[in-house]
């Protein structure tokens, strides 16, 4: 078993499909074959040596880093199921998308459709993250199903959108139509939030920390007996980001149902006055 060290040394000058790197993949590959492998681009392709220097250790699990600017390596983390892989850099559109376990660590930014279709496991970015974060590739009826995404920055517009199970913790801001179309699952925004907050919401729970600057008039105001879902809640969010660790896990916050246009019966909860 290897662990493998990706160091960025020339761009290619175009886009990169990266979905075969996969750290159970790599960590079972001989060291003569690792830079061999072929990576497709925008119609050419390139080879790993080509792109990198390579060094691989011997792990007792499979672990893949990457280390340098890769936005344009598109895909990071694709339908992984195991292994850490770790971006000490800013990495590509798609990144998680269809993850069904292992973890994906980004230390930079992540393009568009981060954790797109997330089944499991774990993805982090501890920058910001671009639009549609969470969300349903276009045409598709579903998207987050599974696992956690947490962003430490700022995340795009359409974060969650079409979301059905799991959990979304953003630290900072989130753009326009945060958790539009939300079917189920949790997101938790600690920042500010844009317009159109749970646009078609039907199910599912929205906590916000800040107060937005508009509530839609299909939300009402109301509900009780959420007490112990709130206790719950409150006291895993404080474990799992610093953006949530002062919570008060004793005072409820002001609960909102909706999105009554489309009978829905998710939860908006808004923690500050």
């Amino acid at each position: 078993m290897n662990a493998i060290t990706l160091r960025v040394k020339d761009a290619p000058g175009f886009r990169v499909d990266a979905s075969t790197l996969l750290p159970a993949v790599l960590a079972s590959s001989s060291c003569n074959d690792v830079p061999r492998i072929v990576l497709q681009g925008a119609g050419e392709r390139c080879t790993l040596g080509d792109l990198f220097s390579i060094r691989q250790v011997d792990a007792n699990a499979p672990s893949l880093t990457i280390e340098g600017d890769a936005q344009w390596l598109d895909r990071l983390g694709a339908n992984m199921s195991e292994g850490t892989l770790t971006v000490r850099g800013h990495a590509g559109d798609y990144a998680g998308i269809n993850m069904i376990g292992g973890e994906l660590h980004i230390e930079g930014n992540s393009g568009r459709f981060t954790a797109c279709e997330l089944q499991g496991g774990r993805v982090t970015v501890h920058g910001n993250a671009g639009d549609f974060a969470a969300g349903a590739l276009p045409g598709d009826m579903e998207g987050m199903a599974g696992g956690v995404l947490t962003i430490h920055g700022n995340a795009g517009a359409r974060l969650a959108d079409r979301m059905r199970r799991g959990t979304v913790l953003v630290g900072g801001d989130a753009g326009d139509f945060a958790a539009s179309r939300l079917v189920a699952g949790t997101v938790c925004i600690a920042g500010e939030v844009g317009a159109h907050l749970g646009y078609g919401m039907r199910r599912g729970t929205l906590l916000l920390l800040n107060p937005p600057a508009h509530i839609a008039p299909t939300f009402t105001e109301g509900g009780h007996g959420f007490g112990v879902f709130w206790l719950l809640l409150s006291r895993a969010l404080t474990h799992e980001s610093a953006a949530f660790a002062t919570l008060d896990t004793r005072a409820l916050p002001r609960r909102y149902a909706g999105d009554l246009a489309v009978d829905g019966r998710g939860e908006l909860l808004i923690v500050k006055d």
